[in-house]
């Protein structure tokens, strides 16, 4: 099976150290920058697409659904402890 040619080129600019942090994680990962760029793009362009996608309901799942997004919310004691939490390592 012969492999895909890859031919395209992509340049950008970043800041020194998140281009660091970038090859550290390559590093770890035992890939090269290029691989591990690619595949963390291709991943999260994947992603952003399937977020977009159209569900479609019949109309009674659609009234059940829109029923529930219409109850008032309820406190859930667990996510409000998780969500009050700080760390360090996010932006």
């Amino acid at each position: 099976m012969a492999l895909a040619r890859k031919n395209e080129t992509v340049t950008f600019r970043m800041e020194p150290a998140t281009l660091e942090t970038i090859q550290r994680a390559a590093g770890a990962a035992g890939k090269s920058l290029t691989a591990f760029v690619t595949e963390a793009a291709y991943a999260a362009a994947r992603k952003e697409l399937l977020d977009q996608r159209f569900v479609a309901l019949d109309p009674e799942a659609f009234d059940a659904v829109e029923a529930l997004l219409s109850e008032p919310a309820r406190a859930n004691a667990a996510l409000e402890k998780l969500l009050g939490t700080h760390r360090d390592w996010i932006d």
